[in-house]
């Protein structure tokens, strides 16, 4: 169970040592709270004769309640100051007609994006109206882990993990841990975003051995269908978590051969919680592992070549006492060939890419131990040629350019797999997979605007058809400009934010909020597209 609460004051830290004010100033370090935006012209600033204001002014806003932040640290180039009562920052005889402005204040984090280093970075013309930089006060995932009879748990880690997409789809970031203390309470901040709150195996020191066993919210017994602890700036939610407290069980495997070598040992309980298992060889053929009481499906996997690796999977329940003779069955992992071809219609004076350079991955939508989604990579043989090792189940093919080249097609038998999932039978290896690769790309360039004004800001091209990347994303320019040079032939949504802002583009929701600064483009290849676009506010994206 899990109950949710408005956090209205948030934590502040008002006393900032002179030393951090004075190695940010003397060694230009970037700080952990970068600035955003807004605002109107003032009057009465004047400009140098380098074109640079003489005055560079504005206010820190708590991007949650929108009020002034005092004794916030403003850094601009090599220079600092703190923010007064009323959130108020001002650089006088300013020289510099193009800066780098970066804030920061203990409790309060720069953007609630992952990978938004948040440097504001700002010419004259901008610099000549009084600024508004907003950051983010932390937000607080807290709670309390306790036994099944509600006996506190001490000492144990709770975890908190972040979900985020990049152009490869959904990745699973370790962002804080905690242990709890002696009530079993736990404390995290972290950034706004999605999460999940996790607990670990982990053996208890009392008397009989025991270990607690691993809990999650939402649960993880289900697929990337599980919703998600979804939690905004300021905010504080709180769980109970009541994670199964076993007694330890020896259980003896049955390998039906003579020495495997290493072997990862998993094991999930019915509520899908997972954990990762020592064993220990014994004589007579038997590995011995040691289980908490319950039922669990085993999975057992040999790692000494992956070239050669096997996989057993069996359901085992352990009962109140030792046990013997679990019998595993092995069959080899299946072992699917990938092959790169070059299009026809390319040109033959660019030199094609390696498999390697194409970030291929299958991702699986069954969640990891580590809560998140399994992810495999290619493998090399000794002949150059490259495989993926994957066990039974279903995948998606993810992929990217390689400079002036890009993943066209990729097949699996009759399967399109930029389309379709690839679905590995038992037994499936030999057919390979066939990737084919273009060049004939095109380009796309424009400028974006905000109130009318062109800015820095993140650009997104998210393809409309059939694509092994999700999307594309670039920097635009302090000017507003931006470009891609090489983009698949097709149709695309592009859209621009102020901040970097993650979303699962395979979703046609997730553009919806935003639908008055979506625009449609295609691009033809050989040919160069324009197209401007009015920026997303970072006020209009709620972190």
């Amino acid at each position: 169970m899990y109950t949710n609460r408005i956090v209205c004051s948030v934590r502040r830290n008002d006393s900032i040592p002179f030393f951090v004010i004075l190695v940010c100033t003397l060694l230009g370090q970037q700080m952990r709270c970068p600035a955003q935006i807004g605002g109107t012209a003032g009057a009465g600033t004047s400009i140098a004769s380098s074109g640079a204001p003489d005055l560079v002014s504005g206010t820190v806003i708590n991007a949650a309640t929108d009020q002034p932040v005092r004794r916030a640290l403003v850094r601009l180039n090599n220079r600092a100051v703190l923010t007064d009562s009323e959130g108020r920052f001002r650089f006088e005889q300013n020289k510099e007609s193009s800066v780098n402005i970066l804030v920061t204040k203990p409790g309060f984090y720069a953007s609630a994006e992952y990978g938004d280093a948040g440097n504001l970075y700002l010419q004259s013309s901008q610099l000549a109206a009084p600024l508004e930089l907003r950051i983010f006060p932390e937000a607080l995932l807290t709670g309390v882990v306790l036994a099944p009879d509600g006996t506190p748990l001490p000492g144990i880690s709770v975890n908190a993990i972040r979900s985020v997409y990049d152009d490869s789809g959904r990745r699973w970031i370790p962002v804080d841990q905690r242990q709890t203390d002696s009530y079993g309470r736990f404390r995290i901040p972290v950034p706004a975003g999605e999460y999940r709150v996790q607990t670990h195996y982990s053996l208890l020191n009392t008397p009989i051995a025991e270990a607690v066993l691993p809990v999650a919210i939402p649960s993880g017994s289900t697929s990337n269908a599980s919703p998600l602890v979804r939690i905004h700036s300021g905010e504080e939610q709180t769980f109970e978590l009541r994670p199964t407290v076993s007694p330890i069980r020896t259980v003896g495997i049955s390998q039906f051969s003579a020495d495997r070598g290493f072997m990862r040992v998993s094991a999930r309980a019915s509520d899908g919680g997972a954990l990762q298992v020592n064993s220990m060889l014994e004589n007579g053929g038997e590995r011995k592992i040691q289980l908490p009481q319950g039922t669990y499906a085993l999975t057992v996997r040999t790692v000494a070549d992956t070239d050669s690796a096997e996989i057993a999977e069996t359901t085992v329940t352990v009962p109140d006492h030792d046990i013997s003779g679990v019998v595993l069955r092995f069959s080899p992992v299946p072992s699917i060939p990938v092959e790169l071809l070059i299009d026809e219609s390319s040109s033959s004076d660019i030199t094609p890419p390696g498999l390697q350079q194409l970030g291929l991955s299958l991702q699986s939508g069954q969640t990891d131990l580590d809560g998140g989604y399994a992810s495999l990579g290619l493998s090399p043989r000794a002949n150059q040629a490259f495989f993926f090792s994957a066990p039974p189940g279903s995948y998606r093919l993810a992929g990217r350019n390689s400079g002036a080249w890009y993943i066209k097609s990729a097949s699996y038998g009759d399967s399109d797999l930029l389309e379709q999932e690839l679905v590995v039978a038992p037994g499936a290896s030999g057919t390979p997979i066939r990737v084919v690769v273009s060049n004939q790309t095109g380009a796309l360039q424009g400028t974006v605007h905000l109130n009318g004004a062109p800015v820095a800001s993140w650009v997104c091209v998210i393809p409309r058809g059939p694509s092994a990347q999700v999307e594309y994303s670039t920097r635009s320019s302090s000017t507003g400009s931006y470009s891609f040079s090489h983009l698949p032939p097709g149709s695309y949504q592009a859209i621009a934010f102020q901040r970097r802002h993650s979303a699962d583009y395979r979703d046609p929701e997730s553009l919806t909020p935003f639908g008055d600064h979506v625009q449609s483009v295609t691009v033809n290849a050989g040919d160069k597209s324009t197209l401007n676009l009015d920026v997303v506010p970072a006020t209009e994206v709620i972190p």
